[in-house]
């Protein structure tokens, strides 16, 4: 017999607006920390990183134009509110800086605006 559960949606806001055309969303949390290794040792050990999360954020291109253009906020290195809301109400908020976006489009796909941000590394919550 299976073993059916319900999985979780993940929806994202920026600057406390939800982007109704989100299409997907990857959040990459590192600690940039540094492998140490010693003669006797071999591995030692890790010293600390300039820990920090990446967020990529990928919407649809409605015909009446941008849900969200990042462009202000790059030109100007603005510090941007990204929350997510996600497993159990769970949330991730965190201050960031949006350091690139893009345009996809092509033949027998939909309109694609794509940026990327970083931020702190912070805990869902």
């Amino acid at each position: 017999m299976a073993n059916l559960q319900l999985y979780t949606l993940l929806f994202a806001t920026v600057d406390g607006a939800l982007l109704a055309e989100e299409k997907s969303v990857t959040i990459d949390r590192t600690t940039n920390s540094q492998a140490v290794n010693t003669v006797p040792k071999g591995y030692a050990g890790e010293s600390p990183g300039a820990a920090m999360s990446e967020f990529t954020v990928d919407n649809a291109i409605p015909a009446a134009g941008f849900e969200f253009n990042a462009g202000a906020k790059m030109a100007g290195l603005i510090p941007t509110h990204l929350y997510f809301i996600g497993p159990g109400g769970e949330q991730y908020k965190g201050e960031c800086f949006i350091i690139s976006d893009s345009v996809k489009h092509g033949v027998n796909q939909e309109a694609t605006y794509s940026f990327r941000a970083r931020g702190p590394l912070t805990l869902w919550s």
